[in-house]
């Protein structure tokens, strides 16, 4: 019931803001960078002169670029939305956020355990956070990535490592930084033929990269990207904005990396926890980490949730819906203590999280957990 009341409340939320602005700032630049494209060849996407002339209908991607923010993404993002703009942007968006509910369940159908009521509270529980809201809200692609990295454990975990690295390709292409360690994991666990349809998934993907956007473009997305990499709103509830990048960070950023990788190498017979370590190390050692970025734990959540861990370890992954929600809270909501509280709590938790799982790695024993009680794929992995 509690997770339903969230789910509601998210979903009015969404309604509600809609129907009041049905225009928001993040999917305008996709639609803008596609309608550039389009119009103009895709390295137009980065020139900020260009861009802001097809942009001129939309004054709130003006006002974006004057704060110094350009369109920054990579130009698959683009291509997505490319057949979105045969279409007014409000009819865009909706669709989009249609496509983005259809790819949250999808992913929950093939990884959530569970059956009945108990699969489908864990859905409920997903539409309710924070982070989730606000990819819907901002129109990010967070939900098709996760999609692509369900797809890529379901695709492993059926023998077909060609397809699994196909699809983590097109998710490292579509938000590189949600899913850096995901790769390595899989390489550490011995699933080479994976990495090595991921590598050549990512040399196409590369390399069309290039044919499309040509040395100019090259040149303009790397400029964006430098100008966005300094802006507090993509790093807030990171170690870099709780303790600078300073010595220290590193230490600690290297230290959940390794990890993530120990649990990767330990329990690489169980591709569910290799995945999860791999997306939780990712958000554990980001410099670069929105706050809807983080909904890719609830991914990681469903996978471990898969491997039968005990009671207390459930209960851990339950209270990380507290840090998610505290983000609610903006950078000038609270007092200085109470904020840096509220910035540290998913941090550290992600911490906690890592540090369970490399307990994990050394108990004596673990419940096993049959096909029936996970549901119809649970055994796809063993």
């Amino acid at each position: 019931m509690a997770s339903a009341w969230g789910a509601v409340y998210a979903i009015g939320r969404w309604i509600i803001l809609f129907a009041l602005g049905p225009v928001h700032e993040d999917v305008v630049m996709y639609y803008v960078a596609a309608e550039t494209g389009l119009r103009h060849g895709w390295p137009a996407i980065y020139d900020q002169t260009i861009f802001r002339s097809v942009s001129s209908p939309f004054p709130a991607v003006a006002q974006i670029i004057d704060k110094h923010r350009p369109f920054a993404s990579t130009p698959l993002l683009a291509w997505l939305f490319a057949p979105l703009t045969a279409f007014p942007e409000p009819v865009a968006f909706a669709l989009w956020t249609v496509l983005s509910l259809g790819a949250l369940v999808l992913a929950w159908h093939i990884a959530a355990p569970y059956t009945g009521l108990r699969k489908f509270t864990l859905l409920l529980l997903a539409l309710g956070l924070w982070p989730v809201l606000l990819v819907f809200y901002f129109g990010q692609p967070t939900l098709f990535l996760i999609a692509l990295v369900a797809g890529t454990w379901w695709l492993c975990a059926h023998d077909r490592p060609l397809a699994a690295g196909a699809a983590l390709a097109l998710a490292t292409f579509l938000k590189p930084q949600a899913v850096l360690f995901l790769a390595v994991a899989l390489l550490v666990s011995g699933r080479y033929r994976a990495v090595a349809s991921w590598v050549a998934g990512c040399g196409v993907l590369g390399i069309a990269t290039v044919i499309a956007l040509g040395p100019t473009g090259l040149i303009g997305w790397w400029s964006a990207i430098r100008e966005v990499q300094g802006l507090p709103v993509d790093t807030e509830f990171t170690l870099a904005h709780l303790l600078g990048t300073g010595p220290l960070t590193y230490m600690l950023w290297g230290l959940q990396g390794a990890a993530a990788l120990i649990v990767a190498r330990w329990r690489r017979r169980e591709l569910e926890v290799v995945l999860a370590a791999g997306l939780l190390g990712t958000a554990a050692t980001a410099s670069y980490f929105h706050e809807a970025d983080y909904s890719s734990l609830v991914l990681a959540a469903w996978l471990v949730l898969r491997s039968a861990p005990p009671l207390w370890h459930r209960l851990w992954l339950l209270a990380g819906v507290i840090p998610m929600q505290l983000m609610t809270f903006g950078p000038n909501d609270l007092q200085p203590i109470l904020d840096f509280a509220v910035h540290a709590a998913q941090p550290v938790w992600d911490a906690a999280w890592l540090g369970i799982l490399v307990i994990s790695c050394f108990a004596g024993s673990r419940a096993v957990v049959t096909d029936a009680t996970l549901g119809p794929s649970a055994g796809d992995s063993s």
